[in-house]
């Protein structure tokens, strides 16, 4: 019997809504004609995305990144201005999230791009000169957010083109934006644990312009998630920062070449839901909010051209079978203690410890993951049954981490995690040990 049928409140679903822009999919009402002008784009875009009252916290963000689009004039390459658009992006992001006001973060980008678009008209219309920096930022818009709001950028910007007669050229390099791809190249890290992923992604730029890996720091210890991101300049500048992010489990963890789709399920179930936030997410991962996204489709369009496309998204809860680890168990602890545990114990230890989780990260029991199932296991109702499964954990832990073959001194640090006073679980990208 599950902890869910003993009283346990379910889990959220992790069902993304058909056609929702962060999967990069079209609504299945089917979207705009090739090329429709901006007002039917933006409309179209506003009828998917608009859900209730506008949220407190737009209109604030929307100015603060009209004052601060300036700062977009000193990008001298692709990549400069692709950066500069994600930090520029993210500062929002990050006090939406500290003040728990998250939320419908495609639908504000989407109102951000309609803000510059109409700033940029009314400075070319006036012959002003205050349109480059928001021309500026659409481009790098474009080349960050997913491909229903960037083809929003481009429609914006092929609107102003008209108006752009009279004034200097812009720099060349711009429409590299619009068309960034990923080369299909991909590595991976792992820790001795299991459950911190690293995924790192070569892209480029037309023309050879600006060639750059993504880096995928993916947390599986709770819901999994990105924990943070970012761009470097090669795979191993991109290595050395996950190791940096992922702390002692990781060290001396080098990359190696993704040679199969099914290696990458773990960035296939990265989903990012900002109705799950709570505001202490690392900085990194929210600076790169939009364009985490769209790389990740990135990779997935790559790999599908090569005629290797991803494994589909599925909801991790409510799938798992626990009979061959409540059997492993079984079998371990009968050895090391003489008797066999409690049978329907076994069983709700194993059931609620693989539901929701990563099929790689099964038996990783890191000391953040040890914090995240004993929030777990204080949602359960109080019976024998239970209070048997609990007293069980510390062997639960101690035989996964054999199965993972970590450490002596890895595994006493999950232990000393379990025996500790209560720590609120958090994915606030930092070190999954101590």
């Amino acid at each position: 019997m599950s902890p869910v049928s003993r009283g346990r409140k379910p889990k959220k679903s992790r069902k993304r809504p058909a056609g929702r822009p962060g999967s990069g999919q079209r609504s299945g009402a089917g979207g705009p004609r090739a090329d429709p002008d901006w007002p039917t784009v933006l409309a179209h875009l506003r009828s998917r995305l608009r859900r209730g009252e506008e949220p407190l916290w737009f209109q604030s963000a929307i100015e603060e990144v009209l004052d601060e689009a300036g700062v977009v004039l000193s990008a001298d390459g692709p990549r400069a201005l692709e950066e500069m658009t994600s930090t520029l992006l993210g500062r929002p992001l990050r006090l939406a999230a500290r003040d728990e006001l998250v939320g419908d973060f495609d639908r504000w980008l989407l109102e951000v791009i309609a803000a510059l678009t109409e700033r940029a008209r009314g400075e070319l219309e006036a012959g002003g000169d205050g349109w480059e920096a928001p021309w500026r930022l659409l481009h790098g818009i474009a080349s960050v957010a997913v491909p229903p709001l960037a083809f929003g950028a481009t429609s914006a910007l092929r609107s102003l083109v008209p108006l752009l007669i009279a004034v200097a050229p812009e720099p060349s390099w711009l429409d590299a934006l619009l068309e960034i791809a990923a080369t299909g190249e991909v590595w991976k890290m792992r820790d001795a644990y299991g459950t911190r992923l690293g995924v790192i992604a070569g892209f480029i730029y037309p023309g050879g312009q600006d060639p750059s890996v993504f880096l995928f720091d993916i947390d599986a210890c709770g819901v999994v998630t990105i924990a943070n991101a970012g761009v470097h300049d090669d795979v191993a500048r991109a290595a050395a920062a996950w190791r940096r992010y992922a702390g002692e489990p990781a060290a001396g963890v080098e990359p190696w070449p993704v040679t199969t789709a099914d290696e990458l399920v773990c960035l296939v179930q990265a989903d990012q839901d900002e109705m799950d936030l709570d505001g202490d997410e690392s900085e990194s991962a929210l600076d790169n909010w939009f364009r985490a996204l769209r790389r990740g489709i990135d990779v997935a369009d790559a790999w599908k051209r090569r005629g290797g496309p991803l494994p589909a998204w599925r909801s991790l809860y409510g799938n798992a079978d626990p009979e061959p680890a409540v059997a492993a168990f079984t079998t371990w602890y009968t050895a090391r203690h003489g008797e066999p545990p409690g049978a329907e114990a076994v069983d709700v230890l194993a059931w609620e410890w693989l539901d929701g989780c990563l099929p790689e990260a099964r038996h990783g029991a890191s000391p953040h993951r040890v914090r995240y199932f004993r929030e777990v296991m204080g949602d359960w109702t109080d019976d024998p049954v239970t209070a048997e499964a609990k007293a069980l954990f510390l062997d639960w832990i101690r035989w996964n981490c054999e199965e993972a073959g970590v450490s002596d001194r890895l595994t006493a640090m999950s232990v000393a995690a379990a025996e500790a006073p209560f720590a609120q679980f958090s994915q606030n990208g930092s070190a999954c040990a101590p």
